[in-house]
């Protein structure tokens, strides 16, 4: 005959806590199952422990609604995030016609108009360069920078959407690097940033996206929004 299994307090609760990512559901079913097999596998001349029995049962009962409060607060923060999501989409439309502020170097040109670009420096440099490139990574244009434009801070230039002859160039997009050089020769890139009138605010599967210029840009990359 089989001797009692002897599945001690902490044996089961062992075994439950290793469930504890399971649902409720599965949890009820594997504690049914323990407790199903220790019935079966008692000494019918050494019955099971009633206080021990009853103790499992109450520490159940316990893991059971800490399941239940863990999944309740998994669907409010779900709720709460859905919410704030909600809550700044509706507030997008507000910022149609204000000025956004984005950290990228894409930029869109369009035809007859010139792009703002910028970049930020955190410490004076002493000498510095724009490279312009298009959408096939060719280099249509450097852009030196001197005097104040080489000072810490942020700084804003218009390009004209010109090659380096001058001559205009086709619309479309295009990608901008700020390259500096410090006193003791060393190089360093800089963070760049574009600006631009918000035309439109688009929500697209993958998340939220402003317009701007011309491209869109999504809401993690806008820096700020003034007037």
């Amino acid at each position: 005959m089989i001797e009692g299994i002897g599945y001690s307090q902490s044996g089961t609760a062992e075994k439950l806590s290793s469930a504890g990512t399971k649902s409720a559901i599965e949890q009820k079913d594997q504690f049914l199952k323990l407790l199903t097999f220790q019935l079966k596998s008692q000494n019918p001349l050494k019955p099971y422990d009633n206080q021990e029995f009853a103790a499992q049962l109450a520490q159940f009962s316990q893991l059971e609604q800490l399941s239940d409060i863990r999944n309740l607060m998994e669907e409010q923060g779900q709720y709460n995030s859905q919410l704030s999501r909600n809550i700044s989409n509706a507030a997008l439309p507000g910022m149609l016609g204000k000025t956004a502020k984005a950290v990228t170097n894409h930029v869109q040109l369009d035809e007859n108009k010139s792009v703002e670009m910028g970049y930020n420096l955190q410490y004076p440099m002493s000498d510095g360069i724009i490279t312009i490139l298009d959408q096939y990574g060719n280099t249509v244009n450097m852009l030196e920078l001197s005097g104040n434009k080489l000072n810490s801070g942020e700084h804003k230039f218009n390009w004209d959407g010109t090659d380096f002859n001058g001559d205009p160039l086709p619309e479309g997009s295009y990608t901008f690097f700020a390259d500096f050089e410090e006193s003791d020769g060393n190089t360093v890139s800089a963070e760049t940033f574009t600006s631009g009138i918000i035309e439109a605010v688009r929500f697209k599967a993958d998340g939220t996206v402003l317009v701007v210029g011309g491209m869109e840009i999504p809401i993690s990359e806008i820096k700020d929004v003034g007037l």
